[in-house]
């Protein structure tokens, strides 16, 4: 089975992901509590955060709170990890820094609001 229909059964299995986005460059955006709610949340309260995949083909926009947690984030991003066989982290550019997933400090600590740019990075 190619590697796309298998990612895709995947994906559908999770209930979480927008299958119709998968093929496309277009972004997905993930499920996370904020977006079911987010008229509930004022503006300055939210971080948006956009995720890039192993391979780079996908951006995952994930909504946060400015007092959620790293594990909150990998908890919205793991139905995405294309490579589920293989530790990952995240990972910001600039400045180049991994963030695990039992960091202590919130988001807006760690300094990822307003918004941020991630990539998921694999492991050896």
């Amino acid at each position: 089975m190619p590697i796309r229909e298998e990612l895709e059964k995947r994906f559908k299995e999770t209930g979480k992901v927008d299958t119709s986005k998968l093929n496309s460059n277009e972004p997905i955006e993930a499920y996370t509590h904020v977006v079911a709610d987010e008229g509930a949340y004022d503006q300055a309260q939210i971080v948006t955060l956009r995720i890039r995949t192993e391979t780079g083909k996908r951006t995952v926009i994930v909504k946060l709170l400015r007092t959620d947690k790293m594990a909150d984030l990998y908890e919205a991003i793991d139905p995405y990890v294309e490579f589920t066989d293989k530790v990952y982290e995240l990972r910001s550019k600039f400045p180049n820094r991994g963030y695990s997933k039992d960091e202590g400090d919130d988001l807006e600590k760690l300094g990822l609001a307003p918004s941020s740019a991630l990539v998921i990075h694999t492991m050896l």
